[in-house]
């Protein structure tokens, strides 16, 4: 582990439940060089012409990329090698007919190749054509992808996977279909000749849109031995290994189970209502929504009558307004000042367009609207919202307090090959914004991850999209690279190398890229759409099998997609000639055919480690009891065959749910103040299986997640809990009146919504609340698994003096001038400044007795903000009890160090019980724009939690 200080406060070890980080160090993208020749590729000439997305039938993005693409089907595309003198040969032709030495397996598409590690072999994604549902002579068609083999020199094609899946769907409204097929997706060869891939076999759909889950499995190289590793309700995909024998992938996490006061709720929530909703002053909580309006002409006769002029419309009293981002479809809050009063306009507003009256034209307007809602049993208020097919259910709680909006984004992950140790490996903000600013989407839609090792450092070139579902269109795509690790976070804020620019806003123009993959030299090969356009087409196609004929419409749209190289740094962006390729095939999903060593040395890919337990797809096998009750008070899985006794159980451990992250990490926000849980709620997410339609009374991506039981949390913030194994599990904190916990400095809701599976007998260990994409609070594990974190953030603050942009509250919010691994500041929050040096204070001060361990001060920054280089601030630290000082615990403080050289830690012999900790400054030394400078302090840290006997006697 990398550590950038000495003192006590630090990153703890990864742990499971909460997806945490994997530190890695990341030196700087090496300047662009002279190209060398490039390997052997594989890739696909993917037919132009395409079916369009069953949702989104419209989208004319090419096939096989992100969640409309994937399962598209593109007849007539081919597998391909280039050789390294630029010649192409065809090892697949899906125009030619079964039998034909080209096609002998008749397939009629293919996609998503990957080169075995000695360059052998090629693995890929293949289907044999569409089906429909018992032979539906109209029905949707379904395309049953499944996975083959061939040898690079175009001999062995054999079969990997096949539609042998053997299990028994829950009775449920349109459940037979919806999950009858499944596609095999996205294979990669591990180092040991395993192959790990995407597939819809695990029976469960999105909670957004209803679409199949995808989870990742694992077979041996001749395809038996098939294993399930993740349990997801959305999507795991693109996987691809790792050079310490982890996978990488992109995980679409997707949770709209939300937070109510004694409860959750979900879209089976959505409905009318006309409660207007307000914050927690009383104030209406506007939206912003366009609509047109018609001019009205006015007769003649009235015309030449007086009118008296119209009387002004008050308008409601608004802090902000909720705009909905039309690219994205998520909801931005903007601060809005109350504009006076107008008078009325004489507009008559319409719901849709109206053709102009004589004398008036149509126009659109933006208003502001109240949003209204209605009110659950606990007294939530869900807002209303009748379109329960894509968006969650959104709200507040009773007192008006903000419920965050529900999850809905793709992170890229690592897991071990058995299945275990998922968590956080990359991330990937585009804008500073994030760094400071934990708004719950710290990520910006990342997909396709691919290695890149250049320079001597490991770098993922993924793909990326302003919708933050990506699951919209296969259009709009750049590539971005990052480094792995939390501690490079801000070093991934940059721009698209290729494609699709974030700065460009939604001004969406090409060129668009996606599907990038490493090669050898430290370049990255990918796919972008070419200069010059082709023609927009459209076609049919028609298949005939089993007695029955069905026919497809194509489309394809006036953009053709090319193989590209690029540094990481995006420079020398250049075309990969691919001579006689026609027009009618995008060139995409390139990988190099290149050898790659395994071992333990220096530049060699280890083996992974371990094998998944066998976890079985069926529904009626699944890991639920048959007796546990849903919020209806009905069972919710009555088709389980497990009773409670025999459910698998993992362990769940939070060593302090009041853990608040590093200073380092200032765009977490704080855990819950201490003392403030009293109980932990486990849900499950398994599917349902209530039925696959919105007609259905419980329709299964809609459905509330079920409780599996509550557990008491212990004073100093721990708790012990159990839940089912493969299952996804996620946590819910709430007081002693059972209430979900919220408020505090910093702090959102006490909701964990990881929705993640642990695997059977696997222990799952976080800490925090609010730590699950970065959890952690100090380096010494014994002392983390006690629960030691800083506890200054649920401190209130008092100061002697302050100026305007110096208030006391600087001294707790866990901000300040925080560096990056390259020495940029990554926050520039100003400290607490005095009006004057010696003699100054300030204290933090709690509610109860708290057992303290340690505090780290934190300086000022030399340098900034016109303090001179040699600025330094000396004082005295004192702790009090009850308003009384406890003898022998003052502290003298030579010079307190500003974040960037660590802060000056001061520890304690034993923890101590103290309610208050008070600073007061001896001397200031350096100057302030030549001026001598005022005492000022970023941070006080304070390791320490609830004064327990147990926590007062650590150390002794």
């Amino acid at each position: 582990m990398q550590r950038r200080w000495q003192p006590a406060l630090r990153t703890i070890p990864s742990f499971v439940l909460c997806l945490l980080l994997f530190l890695m160090s990341a030196p700087a993208t090496p300047p662009a060089q002279a190209q060398t020749p490039l390997p052997p590729l594989v890739f696909v000439a993917r037919s132009r012409l395409a079916t369009g997305d069953y949702l989104f039938p419209r989208d004319v993005g090419p096939a096989g990329h992100l969640i409309t693409g994937m399962t598209k089907f593109a007849p007539g595309s081919k597998l391909l090698i280039r050789d390294q003198s630029g010649q192409l040969r065809v090892l697949i032709d899906t125009v030619r007919p079964a039998g034909d030495p080209l096609n002998p397996l008749g397939l009629r598409d293919v996609q998503s190749p990957d080169v075995s590690f000695d360059a052998r072999r090629i693995v890929f994604a293949g289907t044999f054509g569409p089906e429909t549902f018992r032979n539906q002579p109209n029905g949707r068609p379904y395309y049953s992808w499944r996975l083959f083999e061939i040898g690079v020199d175009g001999h062995g094609l054999r079969q990997l996977t096949h539609s042998d899946r053997d299990i028994t769907i829950p009775e449920g409204p349109a459940n037979a279909e919806a999950y009858a097929f499944y596609d095999d997706l996205f294979p990669a060869y591990l180092a040991d000749g395993r192959i790990v891939f995407s597939s819809s076999r695990y029976p469960a759909r999105s909670p957004y849109d209803g679409r199949r889950a995808f989870n990742l499995y694992m077979i041996d190289g001749d395809g038996g031995n098939m294993r399930r590793l993740t349990t997801e309700r959305s999507a795991a995909l693109h996987p691809a290994p790792l050079p310490d024998g982890r996978i990488v992938f992109s995980r679409w996490w997707v949770n709209f189970n939300q937070p109510s006061e004694r409860g959750i709720y979900n879209r089976i929530d959505n409905r009318a209502g006309t409660e207007i909703a307000r914050d927690q002053s009383g104030r209406p909580i506007m939206v912003e929504r366009r609509i047109q309006v018609v001019e009205t002409a006015q007769p003649a006769s009235a015309a030449s009558q007086p009118t008296a002029p119209p009387k002004p419309t008050p308008l409601p009293t608004i802090s902000f307004v909720e705009k909905i981002d039309p690219a994205t479809g998520s909801i931005v809050r903007l601060t809005k000042t109350p504009a006076p009063p107008t008078p009325t306009p004489r507009a008559r507003p319409t719901a849709t367009p109206t053709a102009a009256l004589p004398g008036g034209a149509p126009r659109t307007i933006v208003v502001a609207q109240p949003i209204t809602g209605y009110r659950l049993p606990d007294g939530t208020l869900v807002y209303s919202n009748t379109n329960t097919t894509f968006n969650p259910a959104r709200g507040r709680l009773a007192d008006g307090f903000p419920i965050r909006d529900a999850p809905n984004t793709w992170h890229l992950m690592a897991i071990e090959a058995d299945g275990s140790g998922m968590r956080r490996f990359a991330w990937t903000p585009r804008y500073a914004s994030a760094l400071t600013n934990d708004s719950g989407l710290d990520t910006y839609n990342a997909v396709q991850p691919a290695v890149v090792l250049s320079g001597g450092e490991l770098l993922i070139a993924y793909t990326t999209q302003r919708d933050q579902t990506m699951a919209h269109s296969t259009l709009y795509t750049g590539v971005r690279v990052a480094r792995p690790g939390i501690e490079n976070m801000a070093l991934n804020t940059t721009e698209s190398i290729a494609g699709y620019r974030w700065d460009d806003g939604t001004a969406f123009r090409p060129p668009y890229a996606l599907a990038p993959a490493g090669l050898p030299d430290g370049r990255i090969l990918f796919s972008q759409t070419a200069a010059i356009s082709a023609p927009a087409r459209t076609g049919t196609y028609t298949d005939t099998r089993n007695g029955r004929t069905i026919t497809l419409r194509l489309q394809s749209s006036s953009l053709r997609y090319e193989l590209r190289t690029i540094y990481p740094n995006g420079a020398q962006n250049e075309v990969v000639p691919l001579a006689g390729l026609s027009d009618d095939y995008d060139a995409v999903e390139a990988r190099p055919i290149v050898a790659r060593p395994v071992g333990d040395g220096p530049g060699m890919w280890r083996l992974p480690r371990g094998t998944p337990p066998p976890v079985s797809d069926d529904p009626l096998e699944s890991n639920v009891p048959l007796g546990l009750l849903d919020t209806f008070g009905n069972p919710a899985y009555p088709w389980s065959r497990r009773s409670i006794q025999s459910v698998e159980l993992v362990a769940v451990r939070n060593a302090n749910v009041y853990a608040n992250p590093p200073l380092e990490l200032p765009f977490i926000n704080n855990s819950p103040p201490p003392g403030s849980v009293a109980f932990a709620d486990i849900y499950i997410d398994a599917n349902q299986f209530g039925g696959a339609t919105s007609r259905a009374p419980n329709p299964d991506d809609q459905a509330r997640a079920v409780k599996w039981l509550t557990v008491p949390v212990n004073p100093d913030g721990s708790f012990i809990a159990s839940a089912p194994a493969d299952v996804p599990t996620f946590i819910v904190l709430r007081d002693k009146s059972g209430r979900i916990v919220r408020g505090g400095n910093r702090h959102t809701l006490s909701i964990a919504q990881g929705n993640s599976a642990g695997r059977p007998g696997q222990p799952m260990f976080c800490i925090g609340c609010h730590m699950g994409h970065a959890s952690g609070s100090i380096a010494n594990p014994s002392l983390a698994e006690r629960g030691w974190t800083n506890i200054a953030p649920a401190a209130s603050i008092a100061a002697s003096s302050s100026i305007e942009n110096g208030a006391p509250a600087r001294i707790n919010d866990r901000r300040g001038y925080v560096t990056a691994p390259d020495g940029t500041f990554i926050d520039r929050t100003p400290p607490w400044t005095a009006n004057g040096g010696a003699g100054q204070w300030i204290r933090l001060e709690w509610q109860l007795p708290m057992a303290i361990l340690e505090v780290r001060l934190v300086g000022a920054e030399p340098g900034q903000e016109g303090r001179s280089a040699d600025y330094e601030v000396s004082g005295e630290l004192r702790f009090y009890l009850r308003a009384q000082e406890l003898g022998g615990t003052a502290r003298s403080v030579e010079a307190v160090a500003p974040l960037s050289r660590g802060g000056t830690l001061i520890r304690l012999p034993q923890p101590i019980a103290a309610d208050r900790v008070e600073f007061t400054v001896t001397a200031v030394r350096g100057t302030q724009r030549g001026a001598p400078a005022p005492a000022a302090l970023s941070e006080i840290e304070v390791a320490g939690q609830g004064a327990t006997p147990d926590a007062l006697g650590v150390g002794r």
